[in-house]
């Protein structure tokens, strides 16, 4: 039993182990760290470099080097960040130099949070490691620092090159600060420099000395011919039989002596001992005997990354027939790697007899057969000398293996043979070249003079109606859904917008409560002030005064004063609020009945495009402020309202329509009480103008209010008793609401304006006549469409019947008539695309059949190019076109 634990397999081994192989490799190293140099030993895995590292650690720590050894596997690499990950190296170096008590590393690191990770390593290196770092022998020592398993970086989730660059700024420090010629760092792993270094606009790592490691000698592995002692006849016959199976191999040397002790047999011969327990313990159903794992790492190593692995085993295929010379290539490199051949004297060779055993000819045709779709038939193309051309492929075969091998590092015979296959597809295609040729001249020559002829066609005029009803109908629906509501009412705010200027309306005058009253009197104003302003309004004798202010409860001081100005005054009116949270009306206006109330309607969009004339409720028709005005203004002029059939309203020169739920743009809208569209006549500015002060200073001209309706209202800012309306226009710019005093004058002077001017009012049309409209509009697309053939002639003329109709609408508002714009504008695009669309189908059709026709007639002088032109058509068409290609061939 002592002599089998002689042997260790898998894992460093202990610097003191007598079962250590002094190789150069730790004559090197060691050298090489105690002068500073900065090294990485690269090799294959289970080649002993983890006890190199192991024996050189305890050798530098002897001369007074303090070291740390880093496994980078211990950090992670799934599930890792960025973050974690160089902190986690931080916490190794901590640990490793026994900082524990002298450093507080989680505050030292949160201390630099608005540092990258990469620059607070850097700072621990320089600050901490170089300051703190002591030993016995004395206090500032050299440092080494043992990074292992420098590989697994590779895996890692996001990209680590700044730590490699950090590496090398520590290098390069040196020559500047001093202090970092105590630090030096050894890499070790199954890598290549520039696996390190990715990014390829950033200088390589190839900083330090580079360490090689070879298998054992048998002048150097005496120490293993010991165990061997008692187990077989000649110790040193016996060693030198298993260096020539394994190559010097560590891994396998350990292995394949300590099966030489388990199985000792001194009556065998030693060389035939060494090669019986070879074949059954190591060779002989491999994949499952190979325990601790090695020769399945190896395999798996070589045959890593699919797109690479088929250039990998050809390298090889190279390597199992005869040597190869040696070039540094990507292949090459990786191969070594994985530890299956060695470079000898320049040339790359199978590592040993056992490698070769295991992954020869057969192994590698196996592999060849899994990884190609086409290895069957390449390999008997290769076996008949690369002469049997029934093995190349042709067709769809070859193109799937063309793409198959897009992207993918393949052999050189996979090129051989996917080359020849190609030529020998380029072969076959020249003899067909010529009836190809003359098929496509038939077809185009087909082709032309369809084009030529069937263009001057016509489709028949009855596809006008056809479609111009068929998108009518759609248009319709959409419209009866409400989904072209919003588009129709911001077309008719823009055509208000549009509207010239009015003059003023002389009839009105506004009375302004701006935001220097309310800071002069406060808010509400005091009954005091209102009565005066009135006092001082009545003296020019106007028709009638409006209070657009609510004075539902006593503002002292001044309320009786308030009081008596109601009652001596049977021209003014006062408003209440019956929508909602109602708000009562000041007593002695409502026993006078000179009440009417401030409720607007406005609609989905928040904008008041309609006027509430009067509600009825509790037998009761209660009028608005505006309309309250109005027919006190109007009744001096011994004009008062007629009912007239259906709902209809006379007053003066105008006749009133109530506004119906689906009138014009609007669907389903809340129509109660009695609406009209208000016909605005503008802004502030179309009205007169005054501000309480200069009514209360008496700085009103003389004349400015008689005879007029003379509004008082709010318009401070602070109050917000204001309106969105069509001269918002919230698209462009800050919107600028309307004052609620405003508001009732535009209603007003639109009462007065059509009873007294004739000035129009808007009305919609019915849904017939406005169904009929969009038809009408709908015919006009298709009829521009059936006309104009040419795309950027339609889109032109289309334009222009565009711009017509929205001016055409534009106009019929300014005599009062609003007519559907967005649906007209959707019927006539929509029937001149689709009339378009059915056009060219229909052209379609008939080149199609011209081409078919000519196609027939031309097989006829021509068999096989008129085949295979009439198949290029076919291929070219859709599936009823085919289909109809087929019948006629079949009816022939």
């Amino acid at each position: 039993m002592d002599k089998i634990n002689h042997y260790q397999v898998g894992g460093s081994l202990r610097w003191n182990d007598p079962n250590y192989v002094r190789r150069q490799a730790d004559i090197d190293l060691y050298r090489a760290l105690s002068m500073g140099e900065f090294c990485y030993l690269f090799n294959a895995r289970q080649m002993g470099k983890s006890s190199l590292m192991v024996r050189a650690f305890h050798q530098l720590q002897e001369n007074g080097i303090a070291c740390a050894a880093i496994d980078l596997s211990r950090i992670g690499s799934t599930t890792v960040t960025l973050e974690q990950w160089y902190k986690g190296f931080a916490v190794e170096l901590w640990q490793a130099f026994d900082l524990v008590q002298t450093i507080n590393l989680k505050r030292w690191w949160q201390e630099r949070q608005d540092l990258s990770p990469v620059q607070r390593l850097a700072q621990w290196i320089e600050t901490v490691l170089l300051v703190e770092v002591k030993c016995a022998e004395r206090s500032h020592p050299n440092i080494v620092i043992f990074v292992d398993e420098v590989d697994s970086v590779c895996s890692l989730e996001f990209p680590v090159q700044d730590f490699f660059t950090l590496i090398r700024a520590c290098y390069n420090r040196r020559s500047l600060q001093p202090e970092y010629q105590r630090l030096t760092f050894a890499f070790l792993g199954v890598a290549r420099p520039s696996d390190l270094m990715i990014d390829q606009s950033r200088t390589p790592f190839n900083i330090g000395q580079a360490i090689g490691i070879e298998g054992f000698q048998l002048s150097e592995a005496q120490s293993l011919a010991q165990g061997l002692v008692g187990a077989v006849n000649d110790p040193q016959l016996a060693l030198q039989e298993i260096l020539n199976w394994t190559g010097g191999q560590p891994f396998l040397t350990q292995k394949l002596c300590r099966l030489v002790v388990e199985r000792s047999d001194s009556e065998v011969d030693d060389r035939k001992r060494v090669a019986e327990i070879v074949q059954q313990e190591i060779l002989q159903s491999w994949e499952f005997q190979d325990e601790p794992e090695h020769l399945r790492t190896i395999r798996d190593r070589v045959l890593s990354n699919p797109d690479r692995s088929l250039k990998r085993l050809g390298l090889y295929q190279q390597v199992l027939d005869s040597a190869v010379l040696a070039d540094g290539s990507d292949e090459q490199m990786e191969l070594l790697l994985s530890g299956l051949v060695a470079n000898h004297q320049g040339q790359l060779v199978v590592k040993n007899p056992i490698y070769r055993a295991i992954f020869n000819s057969e192994w590698l045709h196996q592999q060849f057969a899994y990884l190609r779709p086409y290895a069957r038939l390449c390999a008997e193309w290769i076996a008949s000398g690369k002469q049997d051309r029934s093995c190349l492929l042709r067709g769809q075969p070859l193109q799937d293996a063309l793409i198959w091998a897009l992207g993918k590092s393949l052999t050189d015979q996979d090129y051989q043979y996917l080359g020849a296959s190609q030529e020998l597809a380029k072969q076959e295609a020249q003899l067909a070249l010529e009836a190809v040729e003359q098929a496509n001249q038939l077809l185009a020559e087909a082709r032309q003079k369809a084009n030529q002829e069937v263009p001057k066609q016509r489709i028949h005029a009855r596809w006008i109606p056809k479609v111009a009803i068929g998108m009518t109908v759609p248009v319709l629906l959409l419209r009866v859904l409400g989904l072209l509501q919003g588009w129709e009412l911001s077309l008719f705010d823009q055509f208000l917008r549009w509207r010239p200027l009015e003059s003023r309306d002389e009839r009105i005058t506004v009375v302004t409560i701006e935001e220097s009253d309310l800071q002069q009197f406060g808010y509400p104003i005091p009954d005091r002030v209102l009565a005066q302003a009135i006092n001082r309004i009545k003296v020019q004798q106007p028709r009638a005064i409006g209070l657009d202010n609510y004075r539902d409860l006593p503002v002292e001081p001044g309320h009786q004063a308030l009081v008596q100005v109601f009652q001596s005054t049977p021209n003014l009116f006062g408003i209440e609020k019956i929508v909602g949270s109602p708000v009562a009306a000041p007593r002695v206006l409502h026993q006078s009945q000179q009440v009417g109330f401030s409720d607007q309607v406005e609609d989905s969009d928040g904008t008041v495009r309609r006027a509430l004339l009067s509600i009825y409720s509790n037998n009761t028709v209660q009028y608005s402020l505006a309309t309250r005005l109005a027919l006190h203004y109007l009744s001096i002029e011994k004009i008062a309202p007629e009912s007239l059939e259906g709902q209809r309203l006379r007053l003066g020169k105008a006749t009133f329509d109530r506004l119906e739920r689906n009138d014009g743009g609007y669907v389903g809208a809340e129509t109660g009480g009695y609406q009209i569209l208000l016909n605005y006549r503008g802004t502030q500015e179309n009205f007169a103008t005054f501000s309480l002060q200069q009514v209360l200073k008496e700085q009103v001209p003389s004349e400015s209010l008689r005879d007029r309706i003379v509004l008082i209202g709010t318009t401070a800012e602070s109050v917000k008793d204001v309106f969105q309306t069509p001269y918002s226009d919230r698209w462009f710019g800050a919107s600028q609401p309307m004052p609620g005093v405003f508001l009732h004058a535009n209603i007003a002077s639109q009462l007065l304006s059509a009873a007294l001017d004739g000035r129009p009012l808007i009305r919609p049309r019915s849904k017939l006549l406005e169904s009929l409209w969009i038809l009408l509009w709908a015919g006009i697309g298709a009829l521009i469409s059936w006309q104009f053939k040419s795309p950027t002639r339609l889109i032109v003329v289309v334009i222009l019947v565009s711009g017509g109709l929205v001016g055409g609408c534009y106009g019929a508002l300014l005599w009062g008539e609003w007519l559907p714009v967005a649906p007209a504008l959707l019927g006539c695009w929509g029937s001149a695309i689709a009339l378009w669309l059915v056009t060219n189908k229909q052209l379609d059709r008939l080149r199609f059949q011209h081409t078919l026709r000519l196609l027939l007639q031309a097989r006829q002088d021509y068999p096989t190019a008129g085949r295979i032109a009439i198949e290029y058509l076919k291929q070219s068409e859709t599936k009823e076109h085919q289909t109809a290609i087929e019948q006629q061939l079949n009816q022939r």
